[in-house]
């Protein structure tokens, strides 16, 4: 009997390209997930490989993100003040559907500020949940949905292996974003600014400033990680190294893609005899 194939993505903003490449060698092997579990990018991407997005799909939408298109203004962080472009990205792509349309179980992981505990969601509106789960502090905005007032999974559970065991998986492959250059590496390939972030931060400030920003939140988001592996792990646990790929970096979207593969490409062999009964 073939494994309940869980596939579950951690967040980590840009960096989540890496997400693509890990399942674009799954999709050429033949290893679909039966659910899926995300939170941040995680859950977006999960949400797009759910409604039946194949992974060159995903790269095409990669490839064209970037700080503007997202947000509106390049620049210093607290420009970033509302999701507007988002939520009209995912309307265009995805349309108004909702979890009972996706062709794959899923479930995003959000975090309740008033109540300060994961909130999973799994049902209704699927873009509202998303805009939920990639709600990064100080560079979105809460999500109020269904009375709660909601942020980014990552901050109490980035890598939620174990809400696809309490969905019924059996064979867990999680992906987890956090692993890269130490703070202070120098990062030679930044875009160049121009317009309006010439005006409000020299390169070099805001490239700090956007290290730090990747840095805290990992900080975080290891710890409330390694608190759950202590309990338990996942059959499979990838840690793409993503160098100094920060997560507003979408213009290193290849890069990202390729860590992906390369850290999946030994575990493909296991992969496929664990679900082979589905195949």
């Amino acid at each position: 009997m073939s494994e309940k194939f869980g596939l579950v993505l951690g967040g980590g903003g840009a960096r989540g390209a890496a997400h693509i490449g890990v399942f674009a060698e799954l999709e050429r092997v033949g290893a679909e997930p039966d659910l899926i579990t995300g939170t941040s990018i995680g859950g977006l991407i999960g949400a797009l490989v759910a409604a039946g997005f194949a992974a060159d799909d995903l790269t095409a939408l990669f490839e064209k993100l970037s700080i503007t298109q997202l947000f509106g203004l390049p620049g210093s962080l607290p420009a970033f003040s509302h999701n507007n472009k988002i939520e009209k990205l995912l309307e265009e792509t995805l349309g108004r559907i909702t979890f009972a349309d996706l062709a794959i179980p899923l479930a995003v992981v959000t975090t309740n500020v008033v109540t300060r505990k994961p909130l999973i969601i799994d049902d209704g509106d699927l873009i509202s949940a998303i805009l939920a789960t990639i709600a990064i502090p100080m560079v979105l905005p809460p999500v109020s949905r269904g009375g709660h007032t909601l942020v980014d999974g990552g901050l109490l559970n980035n890598v939620p292996f174990d809400v696809a065991y309490a969905r019924g998986a059996t064979y867990v492959l999680a992906v987890d974003l956090t692993n890269t250059a130490p703070y202070g590496t120098p990062n030679d390939d930044a875009p160049p600014a121009t317009g309006v972030i010439e005006r409000v931060l020299n390169v070099s400030q805001r490239n700090r400033s956007l290290q730090m920003l990747s840095t805290l939140i990992d900080l975080v988001t290891e710890q409330s990680l390694n608190t759950r592996l202590a309990i338990s792990q996942p059959e499979i646990l990838l840690r793409p190294y993503l160098g100094t790929i920060g997560i507003l970096d979408f213009h290193r979207w290849q890069e990202g893609v390729e860590a992906g593969k390369t850290a999946v490409s030994p575990h493909l062999d296991a992969i496929v005899k664990a679900v082979v009964g589905k195949l």
